[in-house]
C-alpha cells in the first residue's frame, strides 16, 4: 500500500529512489548526526553519510538522518528536549523501476547488515520518489516523498519488544575499508545460500543443537562446492596447484592422503572439511579435544548419523551428542566465519583471527577445562579424601 497513490497496482508504480529507514543500525553504522565541538558543545554534523556500492544501474548509500538542534530560544525552554537519529539506507536507480527492482537490492544489502550485525534489522518507514508524484513548490515543481507502508519489506521485521543480540561483530567502516560491498554483490548469487543457511541459525530462536550442527556442516559443504571445487578432479588439481604449492615436499603425502581420506568416486564431506580445516596453511583451527587429523572424520559421520539416524554409524565411529554439540558447533562457525570474512574481502589472517578469537574465546581451551572439571566432579568423595590424605603425607 502506498499513500496518497489511491488503489493504482503498487507494481505499475516507477521510482528513481527510495529510502529504508532502519532500526539500530547507529553502532553499526559509526556515523551520527551530531558532533562534539572543541569547547564541548553538541553541533549538526555536516557530513553523515558514505556511498557503499555503486554499478551502471544503481546505487546505495548509508546515511543517518537526525532531528534539528533548538535554534530559538523557546525550544530552550522545554521540559525536555529529546534529540533523535536513525540510519538510513537510500537505492537509487539511474532510471525508474517498479518496487520489486528495489525489493531484490533492499534484500540483498539487508542480508549483508545482518550478517555484519548478527541479528535481523528492523523497518521503521519507507519512502519513495517519483517523477510522477510531483507537487509546485513557488515556479518549479519538485518530487514530493511517498510513503510505503504495506509491502514486502516488512515481512520479515522483527516483532516489537523482541531483545536483539548486541555483540560487535563487522561495522560499516571494516565493510568500507575491505571493498565489502563490491565483493559481496560480485559473488552474491554463489554466496547467497550460504549466508542463508547461516542467517537461519542467528535469527531461530529456538534452534536445537543438532539442526543448528546439520545448518553448519551444509553451509560449510555448499561453500566448498562453489568456491573450492565441486567435483572429485577438480579437487585433485586443487590439491596439486593450490594447497600443496608452497608446502614442502616431504609433506605431500600425508596431505593428500588426510584430504583424500574417503573419496573413492565423489568429492565427501569429510574432504572438503579436511580442505577447509588446513586453510591453505594460513590459519590454524581448534579442533576442541577431537584429535586434528579425526576431526573431519568425526563430523562427517555425526552428520551422516543426525541426518539418517543409522545406529550402526554410532557402533563403529564416534558420534558427537547434542549436548557435545553446543560446543563443537561454534569450533565449526569459527571456520565458517573465517572463510565468510575472506569472501568479503578481508584479507589479513591475524586480524581475521583476533576478530574470531573476540567472538568464540579459545574454544580448545575452554574444551580442556570443562573436561577436566568434568573429572574432578564426577570423582567420590572417598577418592578425593584419598588424594588429600597422599598430599598432606608428602
Amino acid at each position: 500500500m502506498i499513500k496518497r497513490i489511491g488503489s493504482k497496482d503498487v507494481n505499475q508504480i516507477t521510482f528513481n529512489k527510495i529510502v529504508f529507514q532502519l532500526s539500530d543500525t547507529m553502532q553499526w553504522g559509526n556515523i551520527s548526526g551530531y558532533s562534539v565541538g572543541d569547547n564541548y558543545e553538541l553541533k549538526q554534523a555536516n557530513e553523515a553519510e558514505s556511498v557503499l556500492y555503486q554499478n551502471d544501474d544503481f546505487s546505495i548509500k548509508y546515511f543517518v538522518n537526525s532531528s534539528m538542534l533548538p535554534v530559538v530560544k523557546m525550544e530552550l525552554l522545554n521540559g525536555n528536549i529529546t534529540l533523535e537519529q536513525s540510519g538510513n539506507i537510500e537505492i537509487s536507480f539511474n532510471e525508474e523501476k517498479c518496487i520489486i527492482e528495489f525489493e531484490d537490492v533492499y534484500k540483498k544489502i539487508k542480508r549483508l547488515i545482518e550478517l555484519s550485525m548478527l541479528r535481523t534489522i528492523t523497518l521503521k518507514k519507507v519512502t519513495g520518489w517519483s517523477k510522477d508524484n510531483k507537487r509546485l513548490i513557488g515556479k518549479e515543481e519538485h518530487e514530493w516523498p511517498i510513503e510505503i507502508i504495506s509491502y514486502d519489506f516488512f515481512g520479515d521485521s522483527l516483532d516489537e519488544g523482541v531483545e536483539s543480540i548486541r555483540y560487535k561483530w563487522i561495522c560499516l567502516p571494516e565493510l568500507i575499508e575491505n571493498n565489502s560491498f563490491e565483493e559481496y554483490f560480485q559473488k552474491y548469487e554463489i554466496l547467497e545460500p550460504v549466508v542463508e543457511l547461516y542467517l537461519e541459525i542467528l535469527e531461530a530462536r529456538d534452534m536445537s543443537s543438532v539442526r543448528a550442527f546439520l545448518n553448519i556442516t551444509q553451509a560449510l559443504e555448499t561453500y566448498h562446492a562453489r568456491f573450492k571445487a565441486n567435483k572429485l578432479g577438480d579437487f585433485k588439481k586443487r590439491i596439486k596447484d593450490i594447497i600443496l604449492k608452497n608446502r614442502p615436499e616431504s609433506y605431500h603425502k600425508k596431505d593428500t592422503e588426510f584430504l583424500m581420506k574417503g573419496c573413492k568416486k565423489n568429492l565427501t564431506l569429510q574432504s572438503r572439511l579436511a580442505d577447509l580445516l588446513l586453510a591453505e596453511f594460513k590459519i590454524w583451527f581448534g579442533t576442541g579435544d577431537i584429535d586434528r587429523l579425526e576431526f573431519p572424520r568425526v563430523i562427517a559421520k555425526t552428520r551422516n548419523y543426525y541426518t539418517h539416524y543409522d545406529e550402526s554409524i554410532k557402533k563403529k565411529e564416534r558420534v558427537l551428542t547434542s549436548e557435545e554439540l553446543v560446543m563443537y558447533n561454534k569450533v565449526l562457525l569459527y571456520i565458517l566465519e573465517y572463510y565468510l570474512l575472506c569472501e568479503l574481502g578481508f584479507t589479513d589472517t591475524a586480524a581475521i583471527r583476533k576478530k574470531l578469537n573476540n567472538r568464540w574465546g579459545n574454544i580448545s581451551e575452554f574444551l580442556s577445562i570443562q573436561k577436566k572439571s568434568k573429572k574432578v566432579f564426577s570423582q567420590k568423595p572417598e577418592e578425593n579424601d584419598e588424594k588429600k590424605i597422599n598430599i598432606e603425607e608428602k
